[in-house]
């Protein structure tokens, strides 16, 4: 009997142990506070292009910046800053405030600017928020000026040291280390033409100003099209779909395949729930229809281009590195 009432008391004190140690796991715990999203955003945001209306760049920050507005039910507005190479843009943007309302829409030109010592703005100064494109570069010319061959170009160059002219956009910038790439692997010499708008570019090649430019086939694919301007070879590994006949730089032994990256940075120091708004933001405006078919119609689903936070500044980090190497060894 004795027994029996011994252990019903260690069974009712080991119950009370229980309920004790449950109320101090639970009612005395802090409650947690719903997560809150930043009030972002509440007015227009800027989108900054370091380049003038009409090329590449410009094209992608418009479509983007569409797309964006709608998910972030702002308006987002395109503001073009050309100059230097795009310097002039990422200069503006570090003297506006860190709060996620300017935008910098870059291109390679950014991490070349970097490598190049032409920018005293560091990536430490900003922060990448996504990438969204890997453009492919070709050499295009004028249908009608006689070039059938991207090795009707280069053999008339050989005859003509420095004469054959190309255009591109920036002096020094992205285009023209291209050229020099081109250079250096085919032993030719062109006279670089640089341009600060695209466009200008388009229409001095088709007016017989220059003979040949570094360009993409988006900005130009409507005069690719109707004939007014052929592509003489791509700057990539893959034979592109929709023309079968323009040969690659690989296929013709030629270790040059870089393209135009694009993407956006914000200012650092921006609050990190406002640069993951804007990532995902991003991120579900690279599937919207309307983006999809702008990257189509523009030939920029060549290459896979998204990248997000994390991944395009660790791209941005090897950018530089790689373009300082390439620099050293084109003698630039």
């Amino acid at each position: 009997m004795k027994t029996r009432k011994y252990n019903s008391l260690i069974l009712v004190v080991l119950l009370a142990v229980m309920v004790t140690a449950v109320a101090g796991c639970t009612g005395n715990q802090p409650v947690q506070e719903k997560e809150t999203k930043p009030d972002y955003p509440t007015r227009n945001i800027e989108m900054v292009v370091g380049w003038g209306a009409g090329g590449g760049t410009d094209r992608f920050a418009r479509a983007i910046a569409d797309t964006l507005a709608d998910i972030l039910g702002q308006p987002v507005v395109v503001v073009n800053k050309p100059g230097a190479s795009g310097s002039i843009a990422g200069d503006y943007v570090t003297k506006q405030p860190a709060d996620g309302y300017t935008l910098w829409a870059i291109s390679s030109n950014y991490p070349l600017n970097v490598a190049l010592g032409r920018t005293p703005h560091k990536l430490e100064e900003y922060i990448p928020v996504a990438r969204l494109q890997h453009d492919v570069g070709t050499i295009q010319v004028a249908a009608d000026k006689g070039y059938a061959t991207i090795d009707d170009l280069l053999n008339k160059a050989k005859d003509n040291p420095g004469k054959i002219t190309m255009g591109g956009t920036g002096a020094m910038g992205f285009d023209e280390i291209m050229v020099k790439m081109l250079e250096k692997e085919t032993d030719v010499q062109f006279n670089y033409v640089p341009y600060e708008d695209a466009g200008q570019m388009r229409a001095a090649l088709l007016g017989g100003h220059i003979d040949a430019m570094f360009e993409e086939f988006g900005p130009s694919i409507s005069l690719i099209k109707d004939g007014s301007i052929k592509v003489l070879v791509a700057f990539c590994e893959d034979k592109v779909d929709d023309f079968p006949d323009v040969p690659t730089t690989v296929e013709k032994g030629w270790a040059i395949t870089d393209g135009q990256s694009r993407g956006i940075l914000v200012r650092a120091s921006t609050p990190q729930e406002i640069v993951t708004a804007l990532e995902q933001a991003i991120d579900k405006a690279k599937d919207d229809p309307r983006y999809k078919d702008y990257e189509e119609k523009s030939f920029l689903h060549l290459r896979p281009g998204y990248l997000n936070s994390k991944e395009f500044t660790d791209y941005l980090i090897k950018n530089i590195e790689g373009f300082s190497t390439i620099l050293k060894a084109i003698g630039a």
